[in-house]
């Protein structure tokens, strides 16, 4: 046995190697205390640049050695948002301005013929699947190892520490740490393979709206806020998970100093609708003693209610309520109803030709027929409403001539129905009294026709009194059951003879595309245009005399008009049979002999009515088909004769008088607007042209045609334009 004999050092009692070993390193920690502690009076500058380096080396290798434990970033700030026990995702910027463009939507084209046989395409598919899968769990394990700032923290200390245990279990226990080893490649491997690139049987957490949003609204909120750097994002701002979840909130609190102008506000406000998806409202709190802005998502718009394209027509059982289809009321889809017992009886419906306003048309005529109502049609036309021909209780006027009578008689029956229904009228004429509908299809082309049919056909001088009647039925006939209804292209006021007239017309409906002057002559200029599909037949608008909840100009509504062609002939026939009188063409039972002079006296209808001067030979009648008839009892109308201008003429119309009267239209000369002539050559000027020229006549002595007017335009002959531009010529030359 070996024995070492302790030699004292200086008293010390040190063993003589203890300097070189302990006691080399007791020494060097006393004089780097020493040095760092030096801080006298006489210090010199190099001493103490020394002790700011060693303090900053030692400091960083403190930080840099704490940051590898805990598992945070070496250096500089966070490069994502990651916590402890939470990933997240990357803040620093670092991602590709490839990942930014949009992945362009790839094209879908038609798919091959297949050659192999049924069933082979999903198996290969499936096989393809899983030789691939392989690749695809080695590529997902290397992006998982890319992402490595966006593990959690502990992961990454784990991670970090790692190699000494490791390290000290293959030094002393190397079986069992190779084991331990293998089992964490096993779990490694096996996580993978179920991940999403493998069996999918698990996915990644997704990042919230907080994690994704919050940094790029937190660094323009602090810059509006004018807070410090470091100050955390946590204490001031917070984002709900899922932003597009309904209730969703942003809220910032704002610092007791910050004063937010109206500027600011609106920075702040900028901030967030420039870097949050969406739509958001803000409600501020700056009373109490916590100041804060609440921003929530604005609420969606309630998906406005699509129109059916078709609309089945149905009776409503009520005579002054009319079922003309359905449209869209708020959120809502309603049925609409016109109300004739209104203050505005008579309605309307507008669109250019062929937009389906006949059509249309067919709802009043049978709503009319199944309530008693006796129906005149005024078809100039002469097919648009076929269906409802040959129907005991409608007759269809197709000749100028027959309409013009037809309207006269319509007049004289609603002055005669408002005589009957006074107090001092012969007892019992109140009982007969029936009510009745004039529909008028093409209202414009009626009154051209009617005012030609006028000038040039008859002869007549000065101004026919057509409009006057239209004007007297449209201001007077809801107290006497007369009512009309239009067709019309534009409901402006020339055409129903004025402002107040026009105003009769309670609902007003458009179908098909309207221009924007149409619209504003039928709703008011004031009245927004409502955008709907013009491609579904019939589809349009309409207003009933109801003002808009929110603004102070017509409610209209999107509108699908209830559908009923081909059941009109059914409907009509129906309805029990009017009366002889009216299907025989005869002028109303309660019109007297004084009634009738004293409208000839106050509105020249006289010589209209059938066998007066301008009238028809014979008046307009209904033919009913095999099986219906007039059969139905009803007063005689033979007794009123005492007016010479109806002759006492009663009976059907003959064919040789309808012929005589369409031969009598055939014959009527064309017509033409100014800029319809210019445009077809019979004017040879342009139209701004031929419009000075026109302006220039009167003062030249050469005087312009008069033509003859829609209430709208005025129309010419072509002789009478050929004529005006030779003489205006002639003066040109002289």
């Amino acid at each position: 046995m070996r024995t070492e004999l302790a030699v004292p050092w200086d008293g010390m009692g040190l063993s003589g190697y203890a300097l070189p070993g302990g006691g080399g390193l007791l020494a060097a920690l006393a004089l780097l205390a020493y040095v760092m502690n030096d801080k006298g009076k006489g210090g010199s500058r190099p001493n103490k640049e020394l002790n700011e380096a060693i303090e900053r080396v030692v400091g960083g290798l403190v930080r840099g050695i704490g940051r590898y434990v805990t598992g945070r970033d070496l250096a500089g700030e966070p490069r994502s948002t990651a916590t402890w026990w939470r990933s997240g995702i990357r803040t620093d910027g670092a991602d590709s301005v490839d990942d930014l463009v949009a992945v362009p939507v790839p094209r879908t084209a038609e798919p091959a013929a297949s050659l192999t046989k049924p069933g082979t395409a999903p198996r290969t598919a499936t096989a393809r699947r899983v030789l691939l899968m392989p690749l695809r769990v080695l590529a997902s394990m290397g992006r998982a190892l890319a992402a490595w700032s966006c593990w959690p923290q502990a992961a990454r200390s784990l991670v970090r520490l790692a190699p000494l245990p490791v390290a000290w279990g293959l030094w002393r226990h190397q079986e069992a740490t190779v084991l331990v080893l293998l089992g964490v490649a096993v779990v490694v491997l096996g996580v993978a393979l179920t991940g999403p690139d493998g069996l999918g049987w698990w996915t990644p957490r997704t990042p919230t709206d907080d994690e994704l949003l919050g940094p790029a609204v937190w660094a323009g909120a602090r810059q509006v806020l004018r807070l410090d750097e470091k100050e955390p994002r946590s204490k001031w701002l917070r984002l709900d998970a899922d932003l597009s979840e309904e209730g969703a909130r942003i809220v910032l609190r704002l610092p007791l100093e910050w004063m937010g102008g109206k500027e600011a506000v609106n920075a702040l406000q900028h901030v967030v609708d420039t870097r949050v998806p969406g739509e958001w409202v803000a409600r501020w709190e700056r009373a109490g003693a916590a100041q804060f802005v609440q921003w929530t998502r604005k609420p969606k718009p309630a998906e406005k209610p699509a129109l059916p394209d078709y609309v089945e027509w149905k009776p409503t059982g009520n005579r002054y309520e009319v079922f003309v289809g359905q449209a869209v009321e708020g959120d809502c889809i309603v049925d609409v109803m016109v109300h004739t017992q209104s203050a505005t009886p008579h309605w309307g419906v507008g669109g250019d030709t062929g937009s389906g306003k006949s059509t249309v048309l067919y709802i009043p005529i049978v709503h009319g027929r199944q309530h008693g109502e006796l129906i005149d049609i005024l078809d100039t036309k002469q097919n648009s409403l076929i269906e409802a021909e040959g129907h005991s209780g409608v007759r269809v006027h197709k000749t100028v001539r027959s309409c013009i009578s037809a309207f006269a008689e319509f007049m004289v029956s609603m002055m005669a129905a408002e005589n009957a229904m006074g107090k001092d009228a012969a007892p019992g004429m109140r009982a007969q009294l029936i009510p009745r509908l004039l529909v008028i299809d093409e209202l414009p082309t009626l009154i051209k026709m009617a005012y030609v049919w006028w000038k040039y056909g008859l002869k007549g001088k000065g101004v026919p009194p057509f409009l006057d009647w239209f004007s007297i039925i449209l201001l007077q006939g809801r107290s006497s059951d007369h009512r009309i209804v239009v067709g019309t292209q534009q409901f402006a006021n020339s055409f129903f003879g004025g402002t107040m007239e026009r105003a009769q017309i309670g609902t007003k409906i458009v179908v098909g595309l309207q221009d924007r002057i149409s619209w504003g002559v039928a709703f008011g200029q004031s009245t927004p245009v409502i955008q709907y599909d013009t491609t579904v037949k019939g589809r349009g608008v309409f207003a009933d005399k109801r003002q808009a909840p929110d603004a102070e100009h017509l409610f209209v509504r999107e509108f699908q008009p209830a559908y009923i062609t081909p059941r009109v002939a059914e409907h009509l026939a129906a309805c029990p049979p009017a009366p002889d009188w009216f299907d025989a063409g005869d002028i109303a039972p309660w019109i007297t002999d004084d009634i009738l002079k004293e409208a000839d006296l106050v509105a020249a209808v006289g010589a209209f009515l059938p066998g007066g001067l301008y009238g028809p030979d014979a008046p307009t009648s209904v033919t009913p088909p095999a099986g219906v008839g007039g059969t139905g009892p009803s007063p005689s109308s033979a007794h009123v004769t005492g007016a010479p201008v109806t002759s006492g003429v009663t009976g059907r119309v003959t064919a040789a008088g309808a012929e005589a009267e369409a031969a009598e239209d055939a014959a009527l000369p064309a017509t033409y607007s100014l800029a319809e002539a210019c445009g077809a050559g019979i004017v040879p000027w342009k139209y701004a042209t031929a419009r000075q020229y026109k302006k220039r006549s009167q003062e030249r002595g050469v005087p312009f045609p008069d033509g003859v007017t829609d209430g709208r335009t005025t129309y010419y002959t072509e002789d009478e334009l050929k004529d005006w531009v030779v003489r205006w010529k002639e003066s040109a030359e002289a």
